[in-house]
């Protein structure tokens, strides 16, 4: 299966001898990609192995015996995958790195609960951090041939006859999300609520990190109505009935383990501008769906714009992520309710951008504020510029 990440991946692994960190939500595809990108490789995963004992010992004999008995030929690669089961993964990538100086290792896990912070700790200056989401549009319409059929290869240009197949595929991509798994099934509903309601928050309580779940599974469904708004924590406390910082704490575990994420506003401290409230998003909007057990066409909902918005924003983060272009994400309002819905910024440039089901434009209180600033309007009928 196609993954744009990968080049990324071998690149590093090409030219670093840094531990990559291969990070992501469950059944988004990285042992799949791992497993396509390095077949040569020394593969363990530690969820299904019996090396975790061995592994969290740090005995360096136990571990150099396991990776010896696991390898299949002289390739130096290792691949530990589902490092979250370990004590501290941090430390034993450390271990490697340090003492077995010949072998180049990925480590990989659905959650940075437990990986990305510890690892930063023992890692410092030697790993590489790496996110990987579920497909990105271009990833899909190659899986499912409909690219040829979408896109003029010679020009790279959308095919005018073609039109109405690229919003269909947007359209479904937006009701039914980007999961890899979906490509070859018909109950898609039924993957997607089997996959939130036993898959996603997994290694939240395999972690026991929550002591109420029916709360978090509260928070998660209020946020879920609320794509494409600003977050207001003391009311998602008052109506679930809990503490700020429960909510708050909630919402953070909901981050790392790529459920959601935040956009801060854009702001260059002048006094109307808001300065503080985050917008909530999905990075996946079939799990968005799932959620609040909704797979009604998008076209005919009240929550069209909010899931579109939801959806280039997503795609536009892929691109950025994976291609190491290094954009800040952030939206723009003033207290008066002038707003920019994506603003994207990186050194002294500054892409604004609208977002819309139909027409629209950039308020002119941002360009009046920001002359510098490029602007765009993002419609379905010109998003193929973006994504193709």
């Amino acid at each position: 299966m196609y993954r744009q990440i990968s080049n990324r991946i071998k690149k590093q692994i090409k030219n670093s001898n840094k531990v990559v960190v291969l990070l992501g939500a469950r059944q988004t595809g990285k042992t799949t990609l791992l497993k396509n990108t390095f077949p040569e490789a020394v593969y363990i995963n530690l969820e299904k192995s019996d090396y975790v004992e061995t592994f969290n010992s740090r005995d360096l004999d136990r571990i150099q015996s396991a990776i010896t008995q696991e390898s299949k030929n002289d390739n130096n690669l290792l691949i530990l995958d589902e490092v979250q089961r370990l004590d501290d993964p941090g430390i034993i990538a450390k271990l490697i790195y340090d003492e077995l100086k010949e072998i180049k290792l990925i480590i990989s896990g659905s959650s940075s609960l437990e990986i990305a912070n510890k690892a930063s700790e023992s890692l410092a200056g030697r790993k590489y951090l790496i996110e990987m989401h579920p497909l990105t549009f271009g990833e899909k319409l190659v899986q499912t041939e409909k690219i040829d059929g979408i896109i003029k290869k010679e020009s790279l240009r959308l095919n005018k006859t073609k039109v109405n197949t690229f919003k269909d595929e947007v359209l479904e991509s937006m009701r039914y999300g980007m999961y890899p798994d979906l490509l070859n099934l018909k109950a898609k509903e039924d993957y997607l609520l089997e996959l939130v309601d036993s898959t996603i928050l997994k290694d939240v309580f395999y972690l026991n990190l929550v002591k109420n779940t029916k709360n978090l599974q509260a928070i998660l469904k209020l946020l879920a109505y609320q794509i494409g708004q600003q977050v207001n924590i003391t009311d998602l406390a008052n109506r679930v009935g809990i503490a700020r910082p429960t909510v708050m704490e909630y919402l953070e575990i909901l981050k790392k383990i790529y459920v959601v994420y935040t956009l801060p506003p854009f702001t260059k401290n002048r006094r109307d501008e808001i300065g503080k409230t985050e917008k909530i998003y999905f990075w996946d909007l079939g799990v968005r769906n799932a959620v609040i057990n909704d797979f009604s066409p998008v076209e005919f909902r009240r929550d069209y714009g909010n899931i579109f918005e939801n959806f280039v924003i997503n795609e536009l983060q892929k691109v950025s992520k994976y291609n190491n272009l290094r954009y800040d994400f952030y939206y723009w309002r003033t207290k008066w309710g002038s707003e920019v819905d994506l603003i994207l910024h990186k050194d002294e440039k500054i892409i604004a951008s609208e977002i819309k089901t139909r027409s629209g434009k950039i308020t002119p209180a941002f360009v009046g504020r920001y002359p510098e600033s490029h602007t765009q309007l993002i419609t379905i009928e010109n998003l193929s510029r973006l994504l193709l």
